[in-house]
């Protein structure tokens, strides 16, 4: 049997047009579940994005009064870890600035899972630190 026999006995018993037919549906479905699962991920990447991007006030409150100090740069979302956070309120004027602040809560598991409750929170978020009167104190505010 040579190959044109076999071109023909294809085309008379089975038919490529027939194949190629079903093949060319079968790519349009793919095509277009494709095409849905990218734009679902398009709109979750944007929700998180809008979510990672959310501020963040940091608030250091005296537990005896209503007296606090917010801190007048929010963190977005993304920024809140503990070194950014260190940071921030490292540049708060202090009154002896020869001196690193000291705040005790910062050194507490409750304060972590705080700041790890607020990371995956999907909502508009305050981070609350709670202060002695000494350490708030030690702020030139």
């Amino acid at each position: 049997m040579s190959v044109n026999d076999f071109v023909t006995w294809c085309n008379s018993t089975i038919g490529f047009g027939f194949i190629a037919d079903v093949l060319s549906v079968l790519g349009a479905v793919f095509a277009f579940f494709a095409w849905l699962q990218a734009k679902i991920n398009s709109r979750q990447m944007k929700r998180e994005k809008e979510r990672m991007n959310c501020q963040i006030k940091v608030i250091l409150r005296l537990a005896e009064s209503q007296r606090q100090i917010i801190l007048p740069v929010h963190l977005r979302r993304h920024e809140l870890t503990r070194a950014e956070l260190l940071g921030r309120i490292g540049m708060i004027p202090r009154k002896n600035k020869s001196e690193f602040f000291i705040l005790s809560y910062l050194n507490s598991s409750s304060f972590f899972d705080e700041l790890n409750r607020i990371q995956t929170s999907d909502q508009e978020e305050s981070l609350v630190i709670p202060c002695s009167f000494e350490e708030i104190e030690q702020f030139n505010i």
